[in-house]
């Protein structure tokens, strides 16, 4: 088995897959890596090829400079469907960036269903996140009428059949924290979160519309293995090209 980018995907392969045997990831040119299976059945090895394609097909997010010596490992890992543009320089949405910006700001419900469906997709798809404890979204404001990550997580649980959310919410009505500078924002985040679930030893999935800088989950996962969760995930329907936050 041959796979680019070794240090990235390899890490998640291990994760998902902790009885798989195998020789160890031996490095090739560039970044890729290979290794030989050991003893594998048809039934892991099926399983690995549907994390594979995943991973071909989505966008694995890791912690950025931008936020680096904030935080450490509290993300086991994170993903988003797409990127919302096309490419930096353009405003030309990407087909799951168009889904977003129409579900988000329309409120169109056969936009939030599909992307609902595609999220619900990945989980099937990921061992660890097709067997986590708990899905739950990102909370928003206390007097936001309409919250897309909610909506979200709603509808994946019709696609899951499997019961969803979390008692996560934000303590108090918190500035648009899309605009503030980094420092700031860390500050508003880090007393942000009440919880009134006990998720000791659970593993968790967060899920957001919109992954830019990070901040907000990172801060989030934080919060939550303060808790006592034994694994946070993310899980975005779109990132930005912009890694920084705005100001």
């Amino acid at each position: 088995m041959k796979v680019p980018l070794c240090d990235v995907y390899s890490p998640i392969i291990n994760a998902a897959f902790p009885d798989l045997k195998h020789i160890g990831w031996r490095k090739t040119t560039k970044s890729a890596c290979y290794t030989y299976l050991k003893n594998a059945t048809e039934g892991p090895v099926e399983k690995l090829r549907s994390l594979l394609d995943l991973l071909k097909s989505t966008w694995v997010l890791r912690l950025n400079k931008t936020i680096e010596k904030h935080f450490s490992d509290e993300l086991d890992q994170c993903f988003a469907l797409d990127f919302n543009f096309r490419d930096a320089e353009s405003h030309t949405y990407t087909g799951i960036g168009q889904l977003e910006y129409a579900a988000k700001y329309q409120r169109d419900k056969g936009s939030i269903d599909k992307l609902a469906e595609l999220l619900a997709e990945v989980c099937r798809s990921h061992p660890n996140l097709a067997t986590v404890d708990v899905i739950a979204s990102i909370p928003g404001n206390p007097r936001k009428q309409f919250h897309l990550p909610d909506e979200l997580v709603q509808r994946m649980g019709k696609y899951l059949d499997r019961p969803m959310g979390l008692d996560l919410r934000k303590r108090t009505q918190t500035p648009a924290l899309k605009n503030l500078p980094l420092a700031r924002k860390l500050k508003a985040l880090d007393e942000a979160f009440e919880l009134g679930d006990d998720i000791s030893g659970r593993s968790v999935l967060l899920v957001d519309d919109l992954y830019q800088s990070g901040t907000t989950m990172w801060s989030l996962a934080r919060f939550l293995k303060g808790k006592g969760a034994s694994h946070v995930f993310g899980l975005a329907c779109v990132k930005s090209w912009r890694d920084s936050d705005n100001l």
